[in-house]
């Protein structure tokens, strides 16, 4: 099964609307990994990503409970060792997306971004 790293747009995409990324991340298509941290910066623009994706309090958090089911959540001992070169690659770019890049190498795989420098 082929692994990808969610960036954070991914998965704020998948909270506000049904879309073909919600289902992406629901269809166990892919083995998919982010930043442990990754749900602090969810829980920090909840109120934006509330209003913006339409439901109620209830149904967004059981959709947020819904998701991280499908996502592994990874500690920053996993890929540290990454951290360095990653910020070095994206220090004039966007250094705040360094763990998602660090993490990408440490499992050898991609990144699913919506950032146009990802997919350089």
């Amino acid at each position: 099964m082929m692994k990808l790293v969610l960036d954070s747009n991914i998965i704020f995409s998948a909270l506000i609307k049904k879309s073909k990324t919600r289902d992406i991340i629901l269809s166990d298509l892919f083995e998919l990994y982010a930043p442990e941290y990754i749900f602090n910066e969810i829980t920090k623009h909840k109120e934006l990503l509330l209003n913006k994706s339409k439901l109620d309090r209830g149904d967004f958090d059981a959709l947020l409970l819904l998701l991280q089911k499908h996502i592994h959540l990874l500690s920053k001992d996993k890929y540290n060792e990454k951290m360095a070169i990653a910020e070095d690659i994206l220090r004039n770019i966007d250094i705040t997306d360094s763990p998602f890049l660090a993490l990408a190498m440490a499992l050898s795989c991609s990144i699913w971004s919506n950032d146009g420098h990802f997919k350089q």
